[in-house]
């Protein structure tokens, strides 16, 4: 299990120096419907594809296994000028907890 620290000093991007910041993870983001991919995915289902969309998720990744962690979304906001920004590289866990 990745536990980390709910306030961490980090660098901030706006105000381009180190800075005490609040750590958040973004759950519940909703894809917009006019994004290619979902655009895709609606031809195929209103189309009809093989046993799209029900397929067996264990065989969607080819020559290997499927991950059985997920990358989490954090979020981290400066207590100095009160800016949000997302890191650029994730974490991948399968428990996930921010101590309070």
């Amino acid at each position: 299990m990745v536990t980390i620290p709910k306030e961490q000093r980090r660098y901030c991007p706006s105000c381009d120096e180190h800075t005490d910041q609040t750590v958040k993870e973004v759950t519940n983001q909703t894809a917009s419907p006019m994004k290619k991919k979902h655009r895709k995915r609606q031809r195929k289902i209103d189309n009809g594809y093989g046993s799209f969309p029900y397929e067996n998720p264990a065989n969607r990744a080819r020559g290997g296994s499927n991950p059985t962690s997920g990358n989490k979304d954090l979020q981290f906001t400066c207590t100095e000028c009160g800016k949000s920004w997302k890191p650029n590289n994730s974490i991948r866990a399968a428990k996930f907890e921010i101590e309070r």
